[in-house]
Formats: C-alpha cells, structure tokens, sequence
C-alpha cells in the first residue's frame, strides 16, 4: 500500500499542539503531473469531518487504515496539517496564537504613517516591533495597516481616546476605539462584495468571524470511494514510480 512507498520521502519537522516537535513524511511534494494522473482516474464523494476527527481517524472510519490519511490531502489539495478542519479547542488556539494583543483605530491613515512624500522618515510612521505605550498600556506592534487606520499591538491596557507613543518612532496618535485583536474587522460584506472602508448597505466582519467561516468550509471535503480506494493507490504508486 501506499505507507509503505512514502517510507521512501523526505521528512519534514511538525510542531504539535503541545509543542512537541516530530518529524513527518513530506508527502505534500507532488507534481502537477502526478496530480492530474490522479484525478483522471479518482470519482469523488464528499464527506463531513465531525467535530475533533483528526485525519488518521477519518482514513480509519472510511478505509478501516489510518495509514490512508494522506489521500485527503492530495484529492483536496491541501498544503499542510493546518489546512485540516480545525476542532473548536484547536481552532480557539490557533486564533489565539495568530490575533494577540489588541487593534487601535486611528481616525486617518497619516494617524499612524507617513505620506508617501516623506514615508522614508521613520519618525512619521510606527515601526514593525517597536515598543509602544500609552497612560494605560503597553506592548509592541506587531502589524501596520493603513488601509484600515489601525495598528495591532502585541499588548493589553490601551483604550480609546488615550494617545498611543511608539518609543523609537515617537509617531503618537488618539485611537478612536480599541478592540481585541481577534475582534477587529477584517472586511465588509453585500453579498459576494467586499469592501476594506464601511459603506452603505455593508455589514462587518471580524477576523475572529472570517477565520471561522474559513475554517467551518474546509469541515465538507472530497474523499475517494472505498469500494475504489486500492485501486486508486494502486494507480498512484504506479505515477509515482513512473
């Protein structure tokens, strides 16, 4: 079966949840030929991962070998383990690790960056890792995003209508609200529409909210038959070694 041909690929490092690290098979490294002479050959059906199934588990319900876990990732096309269906404590995790600190809004973009004429003065823009405070908080800032008015700070303790100093820069604005950052609006929505700037007829969404909904769509996934799972493993072996 097809375990034991990937005993011939590389292996790659993997951070677990707990932090340990483990060395996986990079079985992710196949060629948009060895694509295409599986999806000739492969009839899919689509299958929703229930809450907290991992993909060892799903091969094994499906296939009765949790070995076949990788076929997931080549018929969806996934990239990484990240691109799994996250269960809710892992997903809260990873929005955790990805949206610290809090996002300070600024009423203008020039609130926290320079014009284009004299953005190469770093004291008219904060500066990626520097240290910013304000009466209340402190931190260090961690993303810049004119687009938006707002920068996002590593930090607690700030709060609207209290100046925000970065140290190096000496840039200083008035937020005009402070929200966690996985609270901070990511987009603004009609429809199949989005907007960066509030408009008329447009709804937010959160980071936490878009994060969600990405995560909640990757839960229905293509798997190949399991009356047909032999052969088509059989057949992939087959492109492989060619």
């Amino acid at each position: 079966m097809a375990d034991k041909f990937f005993t011939n690929f590389p292996e790659i490092q993997y951070r677990m949840d707990d932090g340990k690290v483990v060395f996986i098979k990079d079985f992710f490294r196949k060629s948009k030929i060895e694509q295409e002479a599986v999806n000739s050959i492969i009839d899919y059906s689509l299958y929703q991962i229930p809450d907290g199934d991992r993909p060892d588990i799903t091969a094994t319900k499906l296939y009765g070998n949790p070995h076949l876990h990788w076929t997931f990732y080549l018929v969806n096309n996934f990239e990484n383990y990240y691109d799994w269906h996250k269960d809710q404590q892992v997903f809260e995790k990873y929005i955790q690790k990805k949206y610290p600190g809090q996002v300070a809004v600024a009423s203008q973009s020039t609130d926290i960056v320079a014009r284009k004429s004299s953005i190469s003065d770093s004291t008219n823009k904060f500066l990626l890792g520097e240290k910013v405070t304000s009466t209340s908080g402190e931190g260090r800032v961690i993303l810049v995003e004119p687009e938006m008015n707002r920068i996002a700070i590593d930090g607690s303790g700030f709060v609207a209508n209290e100046a925000i100093t970065g140290k190096v820069s000496t840039k200083s604005f008035t937020p005009t609200s402070v929200v966690d950052h996985r609270d901070a609006i990511a987009y603004y929505k009609k429809d199949n529409l989005r907007k960066n700037s509030e408009s008329s007829g447009f709804t937010s969404v959160s980071l936490y909210d878009d994060e969600f909904e990405k995560n909640e769509a990757k839960r229905l996934i293509k798997v190949i038959s399991p009356g047909i799972i032999n052969n088509v493993v059989r057949r992939f072996e087959q492109v492989m070694k060619a």
